[in-house]
């Protein structure tokens, strides 16, 4: 007869390990689904956040993807030299930038986040309500565990630029 293993006895990474899977699965397929708007996972998020604002300082990028800020000049210089952002100053603070999405930009980020909204959409249909409360309490216990409480997404209304 076998016999069951307990699942909540701690063992090697248990929880780190398969969010860091479906992190890097999620990532490939994204950047998949992107090809062809010729931008990266990394840089599809990054347009379809600046162009749902009025202007992102580079920290709250360097935030939201979660790399260096030497990673996002790169990715920045990239979107830039591509015609998909532009710098300004930030008026509120004379040693930082304001990242703004171009015209084309904004077409390229509202696609992107549409075809990630459809993922996640599919995503949906193969969990349960119980599935997506287990996943809640998970991200509530690293947040217990960590201290650092990185809230999900939520886009305010762009307001409009007066000229």
């Amino acid at each position: 007869m076998r016999r069951r293993r307990d699942l909540r006895q701690p063992t090697a990474f248990r929880i780190l390990s398969p969010i860091h899977q479906a992190n890097r699965q999620a990532s490939l397929h994204i950047d998949g689904i992107l090809k062809d708007l010729r931008v990266s996972a990394s840089e599809g998020q990054l347009l379809a956040f600046v162009a749902a604002r009025d202007g992102v300082p580079v920290t709250a990028v360097v935030r939201l993807l979660g790399v260096s800020k030497s990673t996002v000049t790169s990715l920045l210089q990239r979107l830039q030299r591509a015609g998909l952002i532009r710098r300004d100053g930030n008026p509120a603070d004379a040693r930082s930038q304001l990242v703004f999405a171009t015209g084309k930009g904004s077409r390229v980020g509202v696609a992107a986040r549409e075809r990630v909204r459809n993922l996640e959409r599919r995503l949906q249909a193969r969990v349960s309500d119980a599935d997506m409360r287990s996943l809640q309490r998970i991200v509530d216990a690293v947040t217990g565990e960590t201290g650092i409480n990185l809230p999900a997404e939520n886009v305010p209304p762009k307001r409009r630029r007066r000229k």
